[in-house]
């Protein structure tokens, strides 16, 4: 069984959950930001120069559920991309890495007035992509060079942030950070993340 199975497997068990418990505090939303510190070490090219692919542009969206005053379950889908020119050899090679996320989080609540400072955790699968133009093969010519397998991969991560919200108001905004850890068939990437975005609250 492979880890995408797995956490498909995992992603239906939550939602049977949800509907058999009766979630109330469903709310969506939306989200941008970036991913930083991305650090592959199954990415490698012994020849390039200025390969760095840190700060992806991320944007997404989010749909939540809350059943007890105190905990939140959220499912979490995010697109992260990075266009980057960079020489090999002479040549400008034009590369993007794309990642996307489909993740499910839980999150411990601290209610304070107005303030709702939080932290938890999550799994998720990562559909990562690596495109260069020209195709790197046929500049290279026999030149070492290590590109990751495009498809899933497994992902765990630790977060925490802190949301705001006006009495009566059906819209709560908030900014939150994320570190993870992404597996891959040798060697697992960690990155970090920062962004922000608002909720919108449906019951």
């Amino acid at each position: 069984m492979t880890r995408f199975t797995l956490f498909s497997i995992i992603s239906l068990m939550l939602f049977l959950s949800v509907e058999a418990s009766g979630l109330t505090g469903i709310g969506i939303g939306a989200r941008a930001g970036v991913v930083s510190n991305y650090d592959n070490p199954e990415l490698s090219f012994e020849q390039a120069e200025n390969i760095d692919i840190d700060k992806l542009t991320m944007v997404g969206g989010h749909v939540r559920f809350k059943r007890f005053p105190i905990f939140t379950l959220e499912v979490v889908a995010e697109y992260s991309w990075r266009n980057r020119d960079f020489g090999v050899l002479g040549e400008t090679i034009s590369g993007k890495v794309k990642d996307f996320m489909v993740a499910a989080n839980l999150k411990y609540l601290v209610k304070i007035p107005i303030l709702t400072p939080y932290f938890g955790g999550g799994l998720a699968t990562h559909q990562m992509t690596y495109e260069f133009n020209p195709p790197l093969t046929s500049v290279l010519d026999g030149n070492k060079i290590i590109i990751p397998d495009d498809g899933p991969k497994f992902g765990m991560h630790a977060l925490a942030g802190v949301a705001f919200c006006l009495p009566a108001s059906p819209l709560e905004f908030f900014i939150e950070a994320r570190i993870g850890k992404i597996s891959g068939d040798d060697d697992s990437t960690d990155y970090s993340s920062i962004y922000g975005g608002v909720t919108l609250k449906l019951l």
